[in-house]
């Protein structure tokens, strides 16, 4: 049996989840794409100076679709490690972890416009009619 990898002191377990952060980013096209659109969502709450109570919901959605992308890409990295051969349950595992991904920005797509939509409105209403 091998020995288990650890980190040796807390900055270096710090430093192996940014590592993680950065790769995501790095790899994963949907990731950046969610972290643009989360981004993008945030600063709209800023601008529009939304209550702290909607901007901490706005923020636990939006981490809520990053972390479910970070799981995404882990277990396909690991069912890549197992087997890159086709296989019934590592279809199943990859598809129900993608699936988690989509509900989860489907949640947020729904939250973020329940929140920012009737500011949104507003603004484009006033700025152009």
């Amino acid at each position: 049996m091998s020995k288990r990898i650890r980190a040796r002191n807390l900055l270096d377990s710090f430093r192996y989840a940014f590592e993680g952060i950065w790769y995501t980013l790095k790899t994963q096209r949907n990731m950046r794409i969610h972290v643009l659109t989360g981004t993008l969502a945030l600063m709209l709450g800023f601008y529009f100076k939304i209550n702290y109570t909607q901007l901490s919901i706005l923020t636990i959605v939006c981490s809520m679709v990053i972390v479910a992308e970070m799981f995404n890409t882990s277990v396909e990295s690991v069912v890549d490690l197992y087997s890159r051969q086709r296989h019934p349950l590592a279809k199943i595992a990859k598809d129900v972890c993608a699936a988690a991904v989509l509900v989860s920005a489907i949640s947020a797509l729904i939250v973020g416009t329940l929140i920012l939509g009737p500011h949104i409105f507003k603004f484009v209403v006033l700025k152009f009619f």
